[in-house]
């Protein structure tokens, strides 16, 4: 039952990982925009590793010998997922994906950029989504996507 269950699970994240590389660029028209995102996920990767670490030492040797595979290929998709792996933002014709979610450019009510290479996507339904950019050609990139710097007019009475 426990193999199972890993298995089931080392294929959900084969079928994930194929759709987030692949299957985004092709879905909601072309991609005109890629570029990456900051990581976030290190330290979760390392809890996650270091807890089938002690299931690993807690069984004292009793763990049958494909289990300890599977456990093994769990960490090694971890490394991958926190060390190698990197999120991407995706601008399409009509919006973009972020976060494997789809938000339309109706949607959006402001773009403001932030420090440190972020920016800041206010939606109409006061969420706010923070994108951290990794390089400032991209940011570049991202803000000529966008219409280029505006600035804000004010009126002087």
């Amino acid at each position: 039952m426990t193999n199972s269950i890993l298995i089931l699970c080392i294929l959900t994240f084969f079928a994930y990982a194929f759709y987030e590389q692949f299957g985004l660029d092709k879905r909601k028209g072309n991609t005109l925009l890629k570029v990456r995102l900051k990581k976030r996920t290190k330290l979760d990767s390392l809890i996650f590793m270091a807890l089938i670490g002690i299931i690993i030492w807690q069984t004292e040797g009793k763990i049958a010998p494909d289990t300890l595979y599977l456990l093994a290929f769990l960490i090694l998709l971890s490394l991958y997922m926190a060390f190698f792996r990197s999120p991407m933002l995706i601008l399409k014709p009509n919006g973009f994906f972020f976060e494997n979610f789809f938000i339309e450019f109706t949607k959006i009510q402001q773009i403001n950029l932030a420090d440190d290479f972020k920016l800041v996507f206010d939606l109409t339904n006061g969420k706010r989504l923070v994108a951290q950019l990794t390089e400032q050609s991209d940011v570049e990139k991202v803000v000529q996507f966008f219409g280029g710097y505006k600035q804000e007019q004010q009126d002087k009475k």
